[in-house]
């Protein structure tokens, strides 16, 4: 080609290329059949004339950096919306928290404004923003509300406002465990993932765009620079990130993937679970020295992390992989690192390391530890009895046929021990390698049904072994069944065996009181006392668990004096020796107060067991932990230390997890007993999503029926009733009274309880003829098991008084309210609350004003007290003070009590609920 020619063409390309971003331009002249050497030519001319005009717009951007961020500050109004505290800035904008300004309705959001004049690249940009945000309707990412421009044109977006904290100082505050971190990280990976199914990339990933709710909820926050993954060719050379969350790919200015994401999810695996950033920031002179390979975090973790050993292994291996140089060599998806994470929470292989026959029978033994403990117990048996055998041999030759018996029964025990872990060896039944620990248990369990007949103190002492397995599993109906078994088979076995047999029945007696079956355990613990004092070589220390044990089943029963009488004992007795078994009674007698509202000291007690335990296991982390952890939290939420209450949850729900897998009934308890104090502390969509979990976990356990499974769909329907969701709590409620009616006598406490609980639903929903006949029965058998004092009578008697004047009865609702009144009722704030407003209805409906509102005053007061004014029951109370107040025209008050409790009213109650048609009635304008 001539000269001329080549010049000419060289100046057509140019032309057509210079205003094009990077990938258009290079295919472009890859289709003009340029030669290599042209098309490098024309690039130089490129490069040359993009370097002049970055040395001419430098003193412009210069002046421009010098404007207002935007043309609003705070204060300003934006639409229907005023802004209140700025909250963050960046290369794109500032971020304000705003409040609703129309007086339509309270609501808080946050709008962003583009910084100085908006550009088309800029605008082009926030309505990719808006368009990626409509389709993001997701629990865990910020939503869009709302979008416009501002009167000087100026763009903006209205967004959720998430009040949180960035996910790395949340895992510091709430000090989580590992295994906590883990869990959350994966739901921010499952955020994500289900951004990258939409064809959508965050880009700038990193802790601050992660704001964790005051419930531990994830929220990803900022697409402001998320990519469309269809169109992000368009804007390859667009470098909107921050270097110390960056892919290498970002880095370098190439095309963005969900791989990029993978590896800035890695980035911030890194940080939560070492304690440290991954790499240093940098500025553009280092950039690329953060395209390098990471460390392991195991490596380069705190030295104080307490699970830095941990990492080793699974954690580095799945961190590595997630930020591999590579983008090839990364996670497929953040789908595929989470389902990682969720295997190594699950002690399952993980896929980032390789699948090596010892690294997968140590995650199957992992995995399978109680089986594991049991055997080896079961183990040792078969050599005590070994061992037992020689010496007896050796001692008397006369002895040979008893030694011969005890040979044959170690032999037995042995047998029975191979067969069972034959039975889980994948190379002996290829069919079985993912046996699970349930699998084993089910196996051994089988096989003693029909097995060691004529062996009973084997075979008890083998159920015993497989009861106390069953129970660290968390599966408690299977382990009362085996002791049970376990007690009758001692019983066959003889006298020789009274010792084995008394400690077998307490740990009955405990088990049958933790699951409500409280006859039962009374019944237990008396025998296992009995046998005790019988038994002529029985220690100090024998009657001291028997005493302790009794304590345990009498606070399950209320009998608070037996039950401190007897604790106190055993206390008396194990401090005196120093015995271990001291903790036990200590958690206790502590488990006692506060059931008695004795916060200080029950806190006090629980604080010295668990110092107590931590010396003796050297861990924080011990299963014999876990107990006193559960009810320390309740004494905690007594004393309204909610947030203290709800990280100790947490870690429990982790560390039940950790021990006895994910399905556990444990945990299925501990989401009950979180939603119960998440009710008290007036949290209640916390508190029903806690009791929904515990109901779903329960109902897939696949059980039969218990009071465990009874509790959650109690306790679920009273909170939707708390709430005024009056018609999702109807169902629940009688299928709870079903459940107790088909498995309890009808004279049961907690058939009672179910009764009194439906007849209270509807009265509320005004089917008073429904009502009467279950409070009546619940009524009668309360008088006649219960004192006068006790809460649950006062509560029926109430309750009777409310029926009695909503059917127009007001002569015999006043007598039975001053019956109550002369009582010896020991009533807690909460009732002498219901009672004063139960008082101002029936004083409003015989037409005696004087009275309405020093009851409806004091009924106030006493939640104000005890509660806080935050609190919906509180609100609920100043609405009904409220009316009240405005209709003796005392306005002022009225409308200051109003403006306090609206918000709460709004964000707590349904709106079938009877506060909302009170406020409905203060917000009407006055005649």
């Amino acid at each position: 080609m001539a000269s001329g020619s080549r010049f000419a063409l060289l100046r057509q390309l140019f032309d057509q290329v210079c205003d094009l971003d990077v990938e258009q331009r290079r295919i472009h002249l890859r289709s003009s059949g340029a030669d290599t050497a042209l098309a490098a030519e024309v690039e130089a001319l490129v490069a040359a004339e993009t370097q002049g005009l970055r040395r001419a717009s430098a003193p412009v951007a210069a002046l421009l950096a010098q404007l207002p961020e935007t043309e609003l500050d705070v204060g300003d109004r934006v639409g229907a919306w005023r802004l209140v505290e700025k909250l963050a800035s960046g290369g794109m904008g500032a971020v304000y928290r705003a409040e609703r300004a129309d007086g339509h309705f309270e609501q808080q959001a946050a709008i962003k404004l583009l910084r100085g004049i908006p550009t088309d690249d800029a605008l082009h940009l926030l309505a990719a923003e808006r368009q990626i945000l409509a389709g993001l309707q997701h629990p865990h990412i910020a939503r869009l509300i709302d979008g416009g421009a501002t009167p000087g044109g100026q763009p903006y977006l209205v967004l959720e406002f998430v009040e949180g904290i960035a996910v790395d100082r949340w895992c510091l505050q709430q000090q989580l465990d590992l295994r906590a971190r883990l869990r959350l990280f994966r739901n921010i990976c499952r955020a994500v993932a289900f951004a990258h199914q939409r064809l959508i990339v965050h880009c700038d990933l990193k802790p601050s765009n992660v704001l964790v709710r005051a419930d531990g909820a994830p929220v990803l926050l900022d697409f402001g620079i998320a990519r469309a993954l269809d169109r992000s060719r368009e804007r390859a050379g667009t470098s909107y990130y921050t270097p110390g969350y960056a892919s290498p790919e970002q880095i370098a200015g190439a095309p963005v993937s969900v791989a990029s994401d993978v590896y800035s999810l890695g980035l911030i695996l890194f940080e939560l679970v070492s304690g440290r950033k991954a790499r240093l920031e940098a500025d553009e002179r280092t950039l690329t020295q953060l395209t390098r390979g990471l460390q392991r975090p195991s490596d380069l973790s705190d030295e104080q992390c307490r699970w830095r050993h941990r990492l080793r292994g699974d954690i580095d291996a799945i961190i590595l992989r997630a930020t591999a140089t590579n983008p090839g060599l990364r996670y497929a998806s953040a789908d595929a690192l989470a389902e990682d994470i969720e295997r190594h929470l699950d002690v399952l292989p993980v896929h980032a390391r390789a699948p090596s026959w010892r690294y997968r029978l140590g995650r199957l033994l992992q995995r399978r530890w109680p089986m594991v403990a049991a055997g080896v117990l079961v183990l040792a048996m078969a050599l005590g009895f070994s061992w037992r055998l020689v010496n007896e041999r050796d001692r008397a030759l006369a002895a040979e046929r008893q030694a011969r018996v005890q040979a044959e029964t170690a032999g037995q025990v042995s047998e029975f021990l191979i067969s069972i872990f034959e039975f889980a060896n994948p190379e002996k039944n290829p069919s079985r390698s993912e046996v699970s620990a349930r699998d084993m248990l089910d196996e051994s369990t089988r096989r003693l049904e029909t097995g060691l007949a004529d062996r009973p103190e084997v075979k008890a002492r083998l159920l015993d072994v497989l009861a106390r397995a069953w129970n660290m599993l968390g599966q408690p109906q299977r382990s009362l069944d085996l002791y049970r078994a376990s007690e009758q088979a001692w019983q066959r076995a003889g006298a020789g065996h009274v010792r084995e047999r008394y400690e077998s029945l307490s740990r009955l007696a405990v088990l049958q009181s933790s699951k409500g079956l409280v006859k039962e355990a009374e019944a237990s613990a008396l025998e296992s006392l009995h046998l005790r004092e019988a038994d002529a070589q029985h220690s100090d220390e024998d009657l001291a668990e028997a005493w302790n044990t009794l304590g345990v089943v009498y606070t399950d029963l209320w009998d608070d004096a037996q039950a401190e009488a007897y604790l106190l004992r055993a206390l008396q007795i194990r401090r005196a020796s120093g015995h271990v078994h001291g903790q036990a009674t200590l958690h206790n007698l502590a488990r006692l107060y506060t059931r008695q509202g004795k916060f200080d000291q029950a806190i006090a007690l629980f604080e010295e067991t668990l110092a107590a335990k931590r010396l003796q296991f050297g861990s924080d982390e011990h299963p014999a932990m876990i107990g006193t952890l559960r009810a320390y939290a309740r004494a905690l939420s007594g004393k309204r230390r909610y947030d203290e209450a709800m990280a100790i949850y947490r870690r429990l729900i982790e560390l039940h997890g950790r021990f006895e897998g994910e399905n556990s009934d444990n945990i299925a308890d501990v989401y009950n007993e979180m939603g119960s104090d998440l009710q008290d502390a007036g949290r209640y969509q916390e508190a029903i999503a806690s009791y929904r979990e515990s109901l779903r976990r329960r109902r897939e356990s696949g059980l039969a029926v218990t009071s465990s499974l009874v509790l959650p769909i109690n306790n679920l329907a009273v909170a939707l009733e708390e709430t005024g969701d009056f018609a999702a709590a109807e169902p629940l409620s009688r299928e709870s009274l079903q459940l107790r009616r088909d498995s309890r006598p009808a004279d049961d406490p907690a058939v009672l309880r179910a009764e009194h609980n439906l007849a209270r639903l509807l009265l509320r929903t005004n089917r008073l003829d429904e009502a009467r006949p279950l409070l009546a029965h619940a009524l009668a058998e309360r008088v006649r098991q219960l004192d006068a004092g006790n809460l649950d009578l006062g509560r029926s008697r109430l309750l009777q008084v409310e029926l009695l004047r909503r059917a127009g009865r007001l002569d015999d609702a006043a007598a039975g309210l001053a019956e109550l009144d002369a009582s010896t009722l020991r009533d807690t704030a909460l009732g002498r609350s219901q009672r004063e407003r139960e008082r101002a209805r029936l004083a409003q409906a015989r037409q005696q004003p004087e009275l309405v509102l020093p009851a409806l005053r004091q009924a106030y007061a006493l939640l104000a007290d005890a509660l806080g004014k935050e609190h919906p029951l509180t609100a609920s109370a100043a609405l009904e003070l409220a009316l009240a107040l405005r209709a003796d025209g005392q306005a002022g008050e009225a409308n200051s009590l109003l403006l306090q409790s609206r918000p709460v009213v709004l964000k707590n109650f349904a709106a079938t609920a009877p506060e909302q048609l009170l406020l409905s009635q203060l917000d009407a304008p006055l005649p």
